[in-house]
């Protein structure tokens, strides 16, 4: 039987393996001088001054929020608009820092947030936008960002999904106050688990280092790993040691250096990374162009350089299937799918929102019909023509059964 094609990929090559021992070999698992390389590379990649590592990209949504919420004053409940497809993790950091997610219907080609529905939803409580590249392509920054201005309003990005994507020359995460990126085993970067956060507000970044480190008063590096070879000046200023000083109610949300030495690695592959992603989306692409009356095909336009973190489909509604006819013939031949971020159908959300599905037709639309598969770097020519192939063969099942089923009627 064939190995199964799955979503996601965890690349793994010398350099990772050689990084990692290099960390088992300095007797030092806790946080050190590979995770402080990997944020300060991950950050310059991205445009940003400061990377702050944590164990996850909901840990680093969530902190980014509390970070805001600090800085700038807001009151518990205060709304955060969010788009109505997204990993649930997007809106439950919202919910995790006691904010009020306020969800706005997506785009029918990107997925992403639609810009034109956003100010509709914008009242006297809210203080943020938080869009997500959804799918490794970038939102329409530019309509947002103006929106952000005249409403006086902060940006959090969610590019969880979209690691070094670019819309109109300028990477995600660079158009907003403090982004938030996950590392986990199946996204294009992975540090295995993880997360980054990035900014260019030193004040934001030095309240979410505190925050990944149990609310910590000495926020500097080393001081943060308790490097016990490095005294701060500035950590005996007061009676007790600033490392052992709490004083804000935080989180235990750091990585150690297997996840930092992983990441270095991962950032020194990325051009192989990225550019075999590109490649099978592409291939993709051209090869199902003769199924695009079933088939919604990735769309974006020239001026966006896509990351593809996965390959995303919708199944027209013109199309003699339905979306769980091919996707379970997919999986018989071991071809893994997944819906496309499916939100609002939740059972947990419609127990704390309702039944509110219906207000957002794109995203119930793409619930009902979205999937998406791999395209990623473990992908060879083989697996992609027999994905390819795959789809054929059930095409032609399809129109096959159709056309028996004419001559049966007439």
């Amino acid at each position: 039987m064939r190995k199964k094609i799955g979503v996601g990929y965890a690349y793994v090559s010398e350099l990772e393996k050689k990084y990692v021992n290099m960390a088992l070999d300095a007797g030092r698992l806790s946080q050190g001088e590979f995770v402080y390389k990997f944020e300060r590379q991950f950050a310059k990649l991205h445009n940003q001054k400061y990377g702050i590592a944590c164990n996850s990209g909901t840990s680093a949504l969530h902190a980014a929020l509390e970070a805001l919420k600090e800085k700038y004053n807001w009151k518990e409940g205060s709304e955060v608009i969010v788009p109505a497809i997204t990993f649930i993790a997007t809106s439950n950091a919202c919910l995790h820092a006691r904010l009020k997610p306020v969800f706005v219907d997506v785009d029918s080609l990107s997925y992403n947030i639609n810009p034109k529905l956003i100010e509709e939803k914008i009242t006297k409580n809210t203080v943020a936008i938080m869009p997500v590249h959804t799918f490794g392509q970038p939102c329409e920054m530019d309509e947002i960002v103006a929106i952000s201005k005249k409403y006086h309003l902060k940006i959090i990005e969610d590019c969880a999904e979209a690691h070094f994507a670019v819309y109109k020359g300028q990477p995600v995460g660079s158009f907003s106050d403090i982004s938030g990126f996950s590392t986990y085993v199946a996204h294009t970067i992975t540090t295995g688990v993880g997360g980054v956060i990035t900014t260019n507000d030193s004040e934001l970044a030095e309240i979410c280092r505190s925050l990944i480190a149990h609310g910590r008063a000495c926020t500097c590096e080393k001081c943060v790993a308790s490097n016990s070879e490095y005294v701060c000046k500035l950590r005996m200023q007061t009676d007790i040691d600033k490392r052992f000083m709490m004083v804000r109610m935080g989180y235990s949300y750091r990585i150690g250096e297997l996840e930092g030495a992983l990441g270095i690695a991962q950032l020194e592959n990325r051009e192989y990374i990225m550019q075999t992603r590109k490649e099978n989306a592409a291939y993709l692409t051209e090869r199902f162009k003769d199924y695009e009356e079933f088939f919604q095909l990735p769309y974006y336009p020239k001026y966006i350089d896509h990351s593809f973190m996965m390959y995303p489909i919708v199944v027209k509604k013109t199309a003699p299937f339905s979306r769980k006819e091919i996707i379970d013939f997919l999986e018989q031949n071991n071809i893994e799918s997944r819906p496309m971020l499916p939100l609002l159908n939740q059972p947990i959300y419609k127990e704390i929102f309702g039944d509110i599905e219906k207000n957002y037709p794109v995203a119930q639309w793409i619930n009902n019909n979205g999937f998406y598969i791999g395209c990623h770097h473990g992908l060879n020519e083989d697996d992609l023509e027999y994905i390819v192939a795959r789809i054929a063969e059930f095409i032609q099942g399809v129109k096959k059964a159709k056309q028996t089923t004419s001559i049966v009627t007439k």
